[in-house]
């Protein structure tokens, strides 16, 4: 890539964050037709705190580059008016454009049943990908370290949902998701600020199938996925319960072309020890079937966001235990100290040799620092070794950024 090119793509990110800077809120009664502030752009406000406005995404990564979505979207806080968000995107890696187009409908109040769809045509990547590494860190990691702690495939297709806010704390959520996927493959002309010489960690490729059994990946696949998740944590993170329970359901019941199962249940509890001091403890449970299995939808562990002693996504099947506990010191307002054990394995349900079953229980310890960034977010560095294993000190490092959205 050119430096005149790399110096364009630069320009046109920093433009995307602006776009995604905290701004004010809808014009309302008071105010002006049109709205120009800083931090945003201008909001179009036919109604009363019913609002257009410019929608912005930017991602930077091994098989799209620096992926930019511009587009817009609808919301109003006095209105049952459904809530719209349209955009196109254009990776700097291929020739393709992706699009993205959300509608929720709410129905009694805004914040207890609605139903949408969404229709999109982009490079996806799991659950488990993004809870494990915000978008500002692996953007980050990409562009400047040439590392990408994704795995991704195109994904063209529908989600029909309904969802159903009980309580603030607990909200049930039922999917069904019709998706034609496709593999990607990593970018080497992708262009990094450091370790250019380097070659991109590859992108797995989309089977079907699990171990002697996989094939490549052809075809729909169609699923339906009931959830439920319930989030009692305080907002000072030191007291209250997390938990989340997903059931998925693909095959030719559902119009797909491949037969699985996947249930997962997740719950973390925060306990108070002192003013200063918190006890986290989290327990994970996975259980998956089907001669179809998707590679996609395996469970890992290893690296960052579970068993850190060990390499990224070293271990993988289609059963999951895993537990983790946390001892959280306030140093100041500023900066936390956390002291940590992990436990889990993965296997795939049968006892041959290549099944990794006879791994066992794998566990780490380790320490962390949970510090305030300069640039307005969060970092956290975390320093974790294999328990009984011969292997090295493992570090990894979190960025986040706190952007509120309009």
């Amino acid at each position: 890539m050119s430096f005149r090119r790399m110096l364009r793509l630069l320009a046109l990110a920093a433009g995307v964050v602006l776009l995604l800077l905290p701004g004010a809120a809808c014009a309302s009664e008071h105010r002006s037709f049109l709205e120009l502030s800083t931090g945003d752009f201008t909001n179009f406000c036919p109604w009363d705190e019913s609002c257009f406005s410019p929608a912005g995404r930017v991602y930077y990564n091994r098989v799209d580059g620096l992926l930019t979505y511009f587009g817009f979207q609808y919301r109003t806080d006095t209105r049952l008016h459904p809530r719209l968000r349209a955009m196109l995107g254009w990776p700097s890696a291929h020739g393709a454009s992706y699009y993205q187009i959300e509608i929720e409908q709410p129905v009694h109040s805004q914040d207890s049943f609605s139903f949408g769809v969404n229709l999109y045509d982009k490079s996806s990547w799991s659950m488990k990908d993004d809870e494990c590494i915000t978008d500002f860190g692996n953007n980050m990691y990409a562009l400047w370290a040439r590392e990408d702690e994704r795995d991704y495939w195109r994904a063209e297709g529908v989600t029909v949902f309904a969802q159903h806010k009980a309580t603030p704390s607990l909200t049930f959520r039922v999917e069904y998701r019709s998706d034609r996927l496709e593999s990607m493959t990593a970018k080497e002309s992708v262009w990094t600020v450091f370790n250019r010489d380097d070659e991109w960690r590859e992108n797995p490729s989309l089977m079907v199938g699990v171990l002697d059994g996989a094939r490549e990946f052809e075809g729909r696949m169609n699923s339906y996925v009931w959830s439920v998740r319930y989030d009692s944590v305080n907002d000072s993170r030191t007291n209250g319960w997390l938990g989340k329970g997903v059931f998925e359901f693909g095959g030719k019941t559902a119009g797909g072309d491949y037969e699985f199962r996947k249930h997962l249940i997740d719950v973390t509890r925060l306990l108070p020890i002192t003013e200063t001091q918190t006890l986290t403890l989290r327990g994970v449970w996975g259980l998956a079937s089907g001669t179809d299995y998707p590679s996609h939808k395996l469970f890992h562990l290893g690296g960052r966001g579970d068993l850190r002693g060990y390499d990224y996504k070293e271990f993988s099947g289609k059963d999951l235990i895993f537990g983790r506990v946390e001892y959280t010191v306030q140093m100041n307002d500023s900066i936390d100290m956390i002291y940590f054990l992990e436990s889990g394995k993965v296997s795939y349900g049968s006892t041959t040799e290549d099944s990794d079953d006879s791994d066992g229980h794998l566990h780490d310890a380790g320490i962390g620092v949970y510090a305030e960034a300069p640039w307005g977010g969060w970092v956290r560095l975390d320093v974790a070794k294999a328990i009984a294993d011969d292997s090295d000190v493992k570090v990894h490092v979190g960025l986040f950024v706190d952007l509120q959205e309009e």
